[in-house]
């Protein structure tokens, strides 16, 4: 029988005598392959990458703001080449890297070239969102804030959305207005206006800003509801006048135009509701 402390003697004696045949000490991490650290290697490394981020981040301002101020101005509305174009130059890249970043040019690998692809989409993309919208720009058309209805002007508590008009109201009994609101991401109030309400009998129409076709909303507001939404958007009622009178049998189209003198384009929202009136 051995006891602990003899066998435990008998182990430290085995591995000196061990440690004597493998000769030299061996560098940790060898086993697995790792390779010696180089400060100045990685340096070098790390300036390479810090040259091609920022080369990409350059590059992607500069086809953005390109876009925004000779693309787009030259064509009258969006286009597939506003996108398709940029990110076609994601190809050019590598050659960028190698005729400007040169000294660098051993040091990229597919690895660099896939990192840079989408530093630069999202890139672009960033210069390009901040470009186009407020205050630099404006590209979004106006738009209805919620629904659109018609309103008894004699009996305020009556509306009814279009969408959803319900035929058993005998509308020729009715003194009708028609009730929306605009809104826009940048100024409501000067947004154009066109209502065109038509039929086989004839047509009604009316143009002006949204600001200056307000009406008598006021007079109503407390009663319809679904009309307005935000404290920007700019309520309208028009009043129909009074030899216009909706019949049954009869099918109507209203249709309301909004347009916008955009940057930098022209803009125009079109919102249309054709329905017949039916015993």
């Amino acid at each position: 029988m051995v006891d602990l402390s003899t066998a435990m003697a008998a182990a430290a004696a085995s591995d000196k005598r061990r440690g004597g045949r493998d000769g030299e000490k061996k560098r940790p991490g060898g086993k697995v392959g790792t390779e010696p650290f180089d400060p100045a290697d990685h340096v070098i490394k790390e300036k390479a990458d810090t040259a091609s981020m920022w080369l990409v981040i350059c590059y992607a301002t500069i086809i953005g703001t390109v876009m925004r101020y000779v693309i787009m101005p030259a064509i009258d509305a969006p286009a597939s080449a506003l996108w398709s174009l940029p990110l076609f130059l994601i190809l050019t890249i590598p050659t960028l890297h190698r005729v400007i970043l040169s000294k660098y040019a051993d040091r990229y690998t597919y690895g660099n070239w896939f990192r840079a692809s989408f530093l630069y989409t999202f890139t672009w993309l960033a210069v390009c969102f901040i470009l186009v919208n407020p205050p630099l720009a404006d590209i979004s058309p106006p738009e209805i804030a919620q629904h659109t209805k018609l309103v008894d002007l004699d009996d305020p508590d009556w509306n009814r959305q279009i969408d959803d008009l319900v035929i058993g109201d005998n509308l020729s009994e009715r003194r009708l207005g028609l009730a929306f609101a605009v809104r826009d991401n940048l100024d409501a109030t000067n947004v154009q206006v066109r209502v065109d309400i038509t039929t086989l009998g004839g047509a009604l129409n009316w143009t002006a800003t949204s600001s200056s076709m307000k009406g008598n909303w006021d007079n109503y507001s407390s009663n319809v509801s679904g009309v307005v939404e935000k404290p920007n958007d700019v309520p309208i009622l028009l009043e129909l006048p009074g030899d216009f009178q909706f019949s049954s049998g009869a099918t109507y189209t209203i249709e309301i135009t909004l347009s916008q003198t955009g940057d930098p384009w022209e803009l125009e929202e079109k919102y249309t509701w054709r329905f017949t009136l039916v015993p």
